[in-house]
């Protein structure tokens, strides 16, 4: 159905970054307005997820150019899904942020970077078209660069060069695999460039594109061995930038995969089995990182690389069970690491500790602990935790696809997983209290802000039976496409 609707998620917080610049000194008066922005944001991705509940897919022609000619937003449901949850995190991140960011940072655009990278993220998620997938990609990286550089410090500016000229580098391999792709099929709209793909004869040069596109996605989503900047760039800066970065920045590149491989590159083995080994290397390379690793900032990161590498080993299989069980899972990991963060953030804030030692917290902050250790088995997929489901139904498309060796280190990245967090737990929150510490006052409010996402995903988690009929529509856009390209092209 055609809709004005795609467009909220981007032009809200791009009005609302616009006008905060004009407040630099006042910083009530920008906290106002983001959290204004916020809320809207909300309202608006929750009412597209009903719209597209309801009508499958909304799209909009940018200037009533149609497709393929002019610019077309697109929101089918794995796109609002991604919004929608994103528009969650962005919120509860900024209420943390209130409380945990520096005045001096404040007056230094932090809300006009916050509400420029969400716009970026939003305008990934909707964009019919590959090259403004490229410009969406831009936007959010320059408000990233800004973010990243929030309460400088050497550390920062030290992880920033490598975080830039990664990006920089792959931002070059991807106008370069756009423009070949545009000489191959004549067309940047995506549902134009998958129907023109199933009249070629000869597709080699098109899966030749494809892998580089693909490295260009797995180097923005931090997968094995292009993971090595976000050890720096993500720990460095302040927690609450480390959130959007961990919880999002990721799930961008993710999604740019999802979309791409299923619209042009599914018929390729050679890509699907490229994927895979990419998925399966990421996780365990991310499991031996988060079991030796004993910084508390490094281990979450690693937990990122590992749940990375599971979402695009589903992806590789492209049956309905896995595609499934990757909404879910994503969704969940989205909710998850952002509490995550937000947890290890206070662990940080209270203790000042930043290494795992004995600590013996549980006894002044029983809240913290608890919150943390239900986490933990939430991201290990404990059932009936929210991370069980979607990992099992994975697990399932693996086994039915005969990767079960694939489906058996899908099921271990759960124990280890596991490990790397309760190693956190026992030393950090078990045990009498370290008195060497100099323990801070435990700022409730900001703890519920991590059980607020961790309630999120266990009822999403609990009701997934009753989200099948939704979910069983965002699965139909990937695994048959020509849904997707008919509407977008009027074909229907």
């Amino acid at each position: 159905m055609t809709s004005n609707l795609p467009v909220l998620p981007i032009f809200i917080p791009l009005l609302f970054a616009a006008i905060t610049i004009f407040f630099k000194n006042k910083v009530k008066t920008q906290r106002s307005l983001t959290l204004v922005a916020s809320l809207l944001l909300l309202l608006s991705s929750l009412y597209n997820l009903l719209q597209v509940n309801a009508h499958k897919l909304l799209y909009l022609e940018m200037g009533n150019w149609p497709a393929p000619f002019g610019i077309t937003l697109v929101l089918d449901g794995l796109a609002a899904i991604l919004v929608f949850t994103s528009s969650i995190v962005f919120l509860v991140t900024l209420l943390y942020s209130f409380k945990t960011i520096d005045k001096n940072s404040e007056q230094s655009f932090f809300y006009s970077g916050l509400l420029l990278i969400i716009a970026g993220i939003n305008g990934a998620f909707t964009t019919g078209d590959i090259f403004n997938l490229f410009v969406f990609y831009e936007i959010l990286l320059m408000a990233s660069y800004l973010l990243l550089l929030v309460g400088i410090s050497k550390e920062q500016l030290k992880s920033s060069i490598s975080y830039v000229l990664m990006n920089v580098f792959a931002g070059s391999l991807f106008v370069i695999s756009v423009g070949y792709l545009y000489t191959i099929t004549g067309s940047l709209n995506m549902a134009h460039i998958s129907d023109i793909i199933q009249t070629l004869a000869d597709k080699r040069a098109l899966f030749l594109v494809g892998l580089v596109m693909i490295f260009v996605f797995a180097m923005k989503g931090a997968l094995f061995p292009l993971f090595t900047w976000m050890n720096r760039a993500y720990a460095a800066p302040p927690i609450a930038v480390s959130i959007v970065f961990a919880a999002l920045l990721t799930k961008v590149g993710l999604y740019s995969m999802v979309r791409t491989f299923s619209l042009f590159y599914s018929e390729s083995n050679f890509i699907k089995y490229y994927l895979l080994i990419l998925g399966l290397i990421s996780i365990i390379a991310g499991s031996i990182g988060a079991i030796y690793q004993k910084n508390l900032k490094q281990i979450a990161i690693y937990n990122i690389v590992i749940s990375l590498g599971v979402m695009v080993t589903a992806l590789a299989v492209l049956n309905k069970s896995s595609v499934k069980g990757l909404i879910l899972y994503t969704v969940n990991d989205i909710l998850l690491k952002a509490a995550l963060f937000i947890l290890i953030g206070l662990i940080i804030y209270v203790s000042g500790i930043r290494n795992i030692k004995k600590a013996g917290l549980i006894n002044k902050y029983p809240l913290l602990a608890w919150t943390f250790f239900l986490l933990t088995l939430s991201l290990a997929g404990v059932p009936p935790l929210p991370g069980f489901y979607g990992k099992a139904l994975i697990i399932k498309g693996l086994a039915e696809a005969n990767h079960f060796i694939a489906a058996l280190i899908v099921t271990l990245s759960g124990l280890v997983v596991f490990y790397s967090l309760i190693k956190i737990f026992l030393n950090v929150f078990y045990d009498n209290i370290n008195k060497q510490l100099n323990l801070r006052p435990l700022p409730k409010s900001l703890v519920f802000n991590a059980i607020t996402l961790l309630v999120v995903a266990i009822v999403v988690g609990l009701s997934s039976n009753y989200l099948d009929f939704f979910l069983e529509s965002s699965v139909s856009t990937i695994l048959e496409p020509k849904n997707y390209i008919d509407i977008v092209l009027k074909k229907g």
